[in-house]
């Protein structure tokens, strides 16, 4: 129940047996992923040996996606994947890049993503699907151009799919519409920005793709709940 642990927590078991007592008890073994809120009451523990590899995550989208997750497995927090090895890679290129300082925080959000999308859709990463090529291409192409003017329209362009088409791919992938997603991923990195810079929030507003320092504000304040001052001051 600590501050600081207030987040989620994924965990892939290499060897053993993890068990977790959260609303529900449930235990991991071998070659399994669990997925857990820290924001409310857990416990996990080992009656053995065993070896996992995990991290704790959070930011604007993991507690929508968490919901979503759960929604769709009927509450199940322990999975069976046919991309578990890809997860694990993914989670241990994190901690090494998170370790050797040199992983960007677009591209741990990134990877932390397609864990969470094999998660909610483990069937596009067996089929390899439109979805499963398209959407990490629209999500790269977001981050790289976050600063400028996004339309749904410039998106779907870049990826060759009609507006209509794409929205539609999208939100069943991700459950966020582009719009949506654009906007929470500007707030995620003006986050970033006001915890690691001493930006002012009129140049962090257009850092992050907004052309009015007011509509930055509004939005900021919508999903936050804290101002970006507020919120800056409250980090440190």
């Amino acid at each position: 129940m600590q501050d600081s642990h207030k987040n989620f927590f994924l965990i892939f078991m290499r060897s053993g047996t993890m068990y977790f007592e959260t609303s529900q008890s449930f235990s991991a073994e071998r070659g399994q992923i669990a997925l857990v809120d820290c924001h409310k009451p857990h416990r996990f523990y080992t009656d053995g040996p065993g070896e996992s590899i995990w991290i704790h995550f959070d930011g604007t989208n993991a507690s929508a996606f968490f919901e979503q997750i759960l929604a769709l497995r009927n509450g199940r927090q322990v999975f069976d994947l046919a991309a578990a090895g890809r997860v694990e890679q993914e989670m241990a290129y994190i901690i090494s890049g998170l370790r050797s300082a040199y992983m960007s925080e677009v591209d741990c959000s990134q990877r932390i993503y397609r864990i969470l999308c094999a998660l909610l859709f483990p069937h596009q990463e067996r089929t390899g699907s439109l979805a499963n090529d398209v959407i990490p291409q629209a999500v790269q192409f977001i981050a790289s151009h976050l600063f400028e003017p996004l339309s749904v329209k410039r998106v779907a362009q870049e990826v060759n799919l009609s507006p209509s088409h794409f929205s539609r791919l999208f939100r069943s992938t991700t459950g966020f519409s582009p719009h949506e997603y654009i906007m929470l991923h500007r707030i995620d990195e003006a986050k970033t920005l006001l915890q690691s810079t001493a930006l002012s929030v009129k140049e962090i507003a257009f850092r992050v793709g907004y052309r009015s320092e007011v509509n930055f504000i509004t939005a900021f304040t919508d999903k936050t709940g804290l101002s970006p001052t507020q919120f800056r001051k409250n980090t440190f």
